[in-house]
């Protein structure tokens, strides 16, 4: 009698230890981003610490511009001391949102992995999860960024810079933009294939 062949096991599947590994990767990220961006600067603002703040400015070498050379800026690392209670508010406050942001990415990206787990992957619920990934990534990014500008540029006229001339250079967040994007087209990919899945539970 013949035996049945063991089917080979797809090198790719996502499987337990997969899924653990995530878990593990979620809850590192988290925690990161809680230390660094609520912990510790509350520490700091117990222990009386001076808020860092980097400032770029324009850099003068009169010995290459005779020659012809123009320096490009240079970022410093500057320190507000003895910040009071509204300074330490306006360094916060943008820590708080990307905190925030990284919080509702890692409990919707939890959620979504729970349901592929167990086999439902386009149940409407991971639709709503996706669209919130995209809202967060790419609306609460640009509000962020916007809002750590304008916090650092209110920083900076508290600070006495010398020398130094205090310019704007924007450096736009590419990655969470895109990243949200994709995850805008993966929403409607879903929605699409949950709209399918009810077309064909409609049929049996």
């Amino acid at each position: 009698m013949a035996s049945t062949p063991t089917p080979r096991r797809d090198p790719l599947a996502f499987d337990r230890s997969d899924r653990w590994g995530l878990i593990g990767l979620l809850v590192v990220v988290a925690l990161a981003a809680l230390w660094a961006w609520l912990v510790g600067p509350l520490l700091a603002w117990v222990r009386g610490d001076a808020i860092p703040l980097e400032l770029t400015s324009e850099v003068s070498v009169p010995a290459l511009e005779a020659s012809g050379l123009r320096p490009g800026p240079a970022t410093y690392e500057v320190l507000v001391r003895d910040p009071g209670v509204g300074q330490r508010l306006l360094g916060l406050a943008p820590g708080v949102l990307y905190l925030a942001i990284v919080l509702v990415t890692c409990w919707a990206v939890w959620r979504l992995m729970r349901s592929v787990a167990a086999g439902d992957p386009f149940q409407p619920a991971n639709v709503t999860r996706l669209r919130a990934v995209a809202a967060a990534l790419v609306l609460g990014t640009s509000v962020a960024f916007f809002l750590e500008m304008a916090a650092r540029g209110a920083l900076t006229t508290t600070i006495d810079s010398g020398d130094l001339s205090p310019g704007v250079w924007i450096s736009v967040p590419w990655l969470p933009l895109v990243t949200g994007m994709v995850a805008a087209l993966l929403a409607e990919a879903f929605k699409a294939g949950s709209r399918l899945r009810e077309d064909v539970q409609g049929l049996v």
